[in-house]
């Protein structure tokens, strides 16, 4: 599906299909290795193969070795890509808040703040000094919570177009991205404060489940869509057509792999070729 969006979402797009694809490549690999050696282990003990048997059967069926190793690992894996899909988000924002202030500086328009007659003279020309405002505001953006900064951004005429009552979804995923990154995914009290309804406690891990990935890169990727189109129609932002592809694993075709003659994948397989087991339990 072709859409037309800024350079910023399409930044924003690829980085996320990357991840996604990274990730659905990772559980597709470990699900094969599995299936090869099972296969072989029946091909050498003279029993009859399944054509239909395959990788996603026998993890739920009977899991290998790599399959149960992954599944010890999975909220590692999982804290490693909801951080990088959480990342990827607020660096839109601060990117599509950036172009949006360079195209119309004047929205920074404040009688709060005023500017030194020294710091104006270290510019040559208007532009550098509008330029260096909008970096400085952009960074002090950056710092500020989500709530905050959409609200800044909404008496700003910057929109930010969230689905109904997604608000707190989107403050709980920013608030265990950081403790990922902050705390190796242990809930502490900023977590709670910023989602106090939460039922996890402190000194406990945020766990995470295939779901919680998948669940935040659909959420994020519609605030986007939507809030690039809104951005363009307000400040003309310049768009670029951008081959849109869905890479969530519910999406993908769920086809066995293709068997050559000695029973074993196709090399031809693609990466995301079938769609991924849940992680599950260990065992």
């Amino acid at each position: 599906m072709k859409i037309e969006s800024t350079a910023q979402a399409a930044a924003y797009f690829d980085a996320q299909q990357k991840s996604l694809t990274l990730f659905v490549f990772v559980i597709n690999r470990v699900l094969t290795t599995d299936w090869v050696a099972h296969t072989a282990k029946a091909a050498l003990d003279g029993k009859a193969l399944d054509p239909d048997f395959s990788p996603s059967e026998l993890a739920r069926t009977d899991p290998g070795k790599s399959t149960k190793f992954l599944r010890s690992r999975r909220q590692e894996l999982l804290e490693m890509f909801v951080a990088r899909e959480v990342d990827n988000f607020q660096v839109y924002l601060v990117d599509a808040i950036r172009a949006s202030l360079k195209k119309q500086p004047n929205v920074l328009k404040t009688s709060s703040e005023s500017l030194t007659l020294e710091y104006v003279l270290e510019f040559k020309s208007t532009e550098e000094l509008l330029q260096a405002i909008v970096e400085q505001k952009v960074q002090n953006l950056s710092y500020e919570g989500f709530g905050r900064l959409r609200s800044w951004c909404s008496r700003k005429g910057i929109v930010i177009e969230i689905p109904p009552d997604s608000e707190a979804s989107i403050v709980e995923l920013i608030a265990c991205r950081n403790v990922i990154a902050h705390n190796r995914g242990v809930v502490d009290q900023r977590y709670l404060d910023a989602v106090p309804s939460s039922r996890f406690k402190v000194g406990s891990p945020r766990e995470l489940e295939t779901d919680d990935l998948f669940g935040a890169a659909r959420l994020l990727r519609q605030i986007v869509q939507d809030t690039d189109r809104s951005l363009v129609a307000k400040f003309s932002l310049q768009t670029r057509e951008y081959d849109f592809r869905s890479i969530h694993p519910e999406e993908e075709p769920n086809k066995s792999p293709q068997r050559n003659a000695g029973g074993r994948p196709s090399s031809d397989d693609s990466p995301a070729s079938e769609t991924p087991s849940p992680l599950g339990p260990v065992g």
